[in-house]
């Protein structure tokens, strides 16, 4: 077992062999067929599900103004179905012409690493929140209290919001809503603006998301847990604040609805081979400019030294990077992206999500100074200890 584990920790798929690069070409190809699946269950579609799925449960119609109980879940079960259906037409579709544009020993290494790497990713997610758990029950509490911290802190927020917010002043409906929308959205850019300044929430959490050359909706590695904690949390709280105070009721719903239309305008935002269209299809790339993603996230990606920060935010129109100086109008040529400078890194799985922890831990146990060691975990990006080690990068194309 020690020895199998040591080959999965060390294995590169840089260098694997032109067989073991075609069955991969094959099995990630049928297992594409399912990805809708698993996104609208548990990704960038699970908002929406949930949403439509609790009210489903509860008997309840946000719609009830203009559809029955029967014509609501016909149509909120369509909506899961179609969307499902479409993420996974866009994955294959994207992995095909990859493959096509690249060729399957270009391509595939990278695909495979980030693909793996989020299930790295989920396995310490779920080992996070299990600990979390088990620190509960230590304390004496249910296990579930742990464990469910972050769902169970959502509803006490928003039963908190309903009942104990004010209303400052009832503004006519577009208006609250569009305030709404703008004030939800501050969190998501400062989160992201953290993930791209602190070197601890970088290294340990972020760089894993900005580190392939070629992106696909699946090849591509995670976000780790940020967006739950700092960002999509934060941001459904901001709205349902901002519109509590200028409404008579939280228009969570509204808010929620309006942000998942973007599931499928998001599917562009790391897909190489789908930028050209996204650029020039007006439909596309001018209803992108709304939610931010699309061409517009892609620049977010580029690998270009001084834009490591650009498109951080999101809808509508990128708002906060307009006002804080970081938006980017995207390029008719399409940018390079991944790490600044594209150097080269280790396609594995477990190097992409955790050698950020590796470098972190390598940094305190060298640097024997206090005041390095607080400046390792809470200084910026910037800035490096005197002695350091990088764990995912293996060096620099000759300029």
């Amino acid at each position: 077992m020690k020895k199998l584990l040591s080959r999965a920790w060390n294995y590169d798929f840089a260098h694997s062999e032109a067989h073991t690069v075609a069955r991969l070409a094959v099995v990630m190809g049928v297992l594409l067929v399912a990805f809708g699946a698993f996104d609208m269950l548990a990704d960038t579609g699970s908002g929406l599900y949930r949403f439509l799925t609790g009210h489903i449960d509860a008997r309840t119609n946000p719609l009830a103004g203009m559809l029955d109980q029967a014509q609501f879940e016909r149509m909120a079960w369509l909506l899961i179905g179609g969307l499902g259906a479409y993420i996974s037409l866009f994955a294959v579709a994207s992995f095909v012409l990859s493959l096509r544009r690249y060729g399957r020993h270009a391509f595939i290494p990278i695909f495979m690493a980030h693909f793996l790497s989020n299930l790295v990713a989920m396995a310490v997610g779920l080992l996070l929140f299990a600990s979390l758990g088990a620190v509960a029950y230590v304390l004496g509490f249910r296990y579930e209290a742990g464990a469910n911290l972050l769902s169970d802190g959502y509803t006490a927020a928003l039963d908190l919001l309903k009942h104990h917010i004010p209303t400052l002043v009832t503004l006519p409906y577009p208006l609250a809503l569009a305030l709404g929308i703008v004030f939800g959205s501050l969190p998501g850019y400062f989160s992201h603006w953290l993930a791209h300044h602190s070197r601890l929430v970088w290294y340990g959490a972020h760089r894993c998301h900005h580190s392939a050359e070629i992106m696909h909706p699946v090849g591509v590695g995670p976000f780790m847990f940020l967006p739950g904690v700092f960002g999509s949390f934060p941001s459904i709280v901001f709205a349902a604040v901002s519109t509590k105070l200028f409404y008579y009721e939280p228009l969570l719903a509204e808010t929620l609805v309006l942000g998942s239309l973007g599931i499928m305008l998001e599917k562009f935002n790391h897909t190489t081979v789908f930028y050209d269209f996204a650029y020039r299809n007006p439909l596309v790339r001018w209803t992108s400019a709304y939610f931010g993603n699309g061409v517009y996230h892609y620049m977010h990606h580029t690998s270009k030294a001084g834009d490591e920060i650009v498109n951080i935010g999101g809808s509508p129109f990128l708002f906060w990077d307009r006002v804080f100086g970081t938006y980017r109008a995207p390029t008719p040529v399409m940018p390079r992206v991944g790490l600044t400078n594209n150097p080269y890194i280790r396609l594995n799985p477990f190097a992409i999500v955790l050698s950020g922890w590796q470098q972190i831990a390598y940094e305190l146990k060298m640097n024997k100074s206090w005041s390095t060691r607080f400046w390792i975990v809470f200084g910026t990006v910037y800035w490096s200890p005197p002695i350091s080690r990088d764990f995912l990068i293996l060096g620099y194309p000759e300029q």
